[in-house]
Order: structure tokens, then sequence, then C-alpha cells
């Protein structure tokens, strides 16, 4: 598996040790979002936001904050996850990106659901503050 580096100035992220954050690559828009939203059902999650990174590529967000230990639990719960979650246990941290990145525009928020008052609240301020990133 080769590596896709920052080859164009800087890459802005959002990372997060105590809540959920999803990085679903190559799938249809209704796949992330049966995601997205059977994890939150199964997890009581609070809500969520579903962005879209890149073509056919998306990023979830959700609102509830948890251990390490829930967050492992959680993605490992979900075949579909099982990547994302091996990449990021070993950085000990989740995290998405936030500004442009090699060429492709800045995540773009697709739809939210649900309370919006924890850690959605602190992504938002993080991804409005670098509006033009």
């Amino acid at each position: 598996m080769t590596h896709e580096w920052v080859n164009s100035g800087f890459c802005i992220g959002f990372n997060t040790d105590r809540g959920l954050l999803l990085d679903l690559d190559n799938m249809k828009f209704r796949k992330a979002l049966w995601i997205a939203e059977t994890l939150l059902k199964r997890h009581k999650l609070e809500g969520f936001l579903l962005i879209k990174s890149s073509s056919k590529n998306y990023h979830v967000v959700f609102n509830r904050y948890l251990s390490w230990r829930t967050i492992t639990k959680v993605l490992f719960s979900l075949y579909e996850c099982v990547r994302w979650a091996v990449f990021q246990m070993k950085e000990g941290q989740l995290t998405l990106r936030i500004s442009k990145k090699n060429g492709r525009d800045k995540p773009k928020i697709l739809r939210q659901v649900g309370k919006t008052d924890n850690l959605i609240k602190d992504y938002l301020e993080v991804y409005e503050k670098f509006r033009n990133f």
C-alpha cells in the first residue's frame, strides 16, 4: 500500500482521541450514509455530519464523546470500518482532513443528522476557522 503525501503546500486536519471520526474511501454515497446511520443507531452516538472529501470518498463526524476503548469497539463492530480502525489505532487518535489537499477541494458537508452540541460543534469551529485554506 502506498501513501499519498501532501505534495503542494500543507494540509490541515481535525483530530481527536475522544470522539468517533470515519474516513470512508472508495464507496457510494448510499453506502457511506448507511454506515453513518447504522453506527448512530447501534451505539447511540447522538448525531453525525456526513462530509464529501473527494469523489467517492466521505468523512463522518459523530457528536458523542467516547472513551478510546469505546471508540475502538465501535470501529471494529462494522466490517466496513475495520481498515480505517487498524490504521488509526496504531496512531492513537483519529484525524480527518479539513483543508484542500493535492488539488482536491476542501471537504464539503452534505448532511447533518441529530444533535450537534459536542464533537460536531468542535469540528465545525475548526472547519470554519480554516474556511479559506
